[in-house]
């Protein structure tokens, strides 16, 4: 993953509810996909199971994360098993048209999951974080972000 991905992903999971947290997840897979394609036509083996790899982490991550007091978890984990096998086959064929199904079926989760975050009235999980106020300085051609903590808090997850 590159700085500016990083960059993006973590400032918002910094501002996410727990739901949003999923969508963040299916992006970054999404993204890995997208990058690792690029990867694989530009002849960047090694790029493209490293980007393979990280969206394995990421569904490894989902898939630890479910809660199997609820049905939906077997139907999730079941769906979870079949991005991951496709993504391992992707990965040792070197075939991109693989990532085709992974595709699919991650962005329906996050669309559905997506609409779940719109009515997540919970707020953000980490509480004690940095406010980001873009806009505040400009240089040509490029617009810079600042941060300004006006309680003078520590910034991080607060349990």
């Amino acid at each position: 993953m590159d700085r500016e991905r990083l960059k993006e992903f973590t400032f918002r999971v910094t501002q996410a509810s727990r739901t949003e947290l999923v969508v963040i997840m299916y992006d970054v897979i999404l993204s890995d996909t997208k990058v690792a394609r690029e990867a694989l036509a530009k002849g960047d083996i090694e790029g493209y199971e490293r980007e393979l790899k990280n969206a394995q982490r990421f569904l490894s991550e989902l898939m630890g994360a479910l809660d199997y007091q609820y049905d939906i978890s077997y139907e999730l984990l079941s769906l979870y098993s079949f991005v991951n096998k496709s993504l391992i086959r992707a990965c040792v064929s070197r075939d991109a048209s693989l990532l085709d199904a992974v595709d699919k079926v991650v962005s329906g989760l996050r669309a559905a999951f997506k609409e779940v975050a719109a009515q997540d009235v919970e707020g953000p999980i980490m509480r004690n974080t940095e406010q980001v106020y873009a806009g505040l300085t400009y240089g040509k051609g490029c617009l810079n972000e600042s941060s300004l903590d006006p309680n003078g808090i520590k910034r991080g997850f607060m349990a």
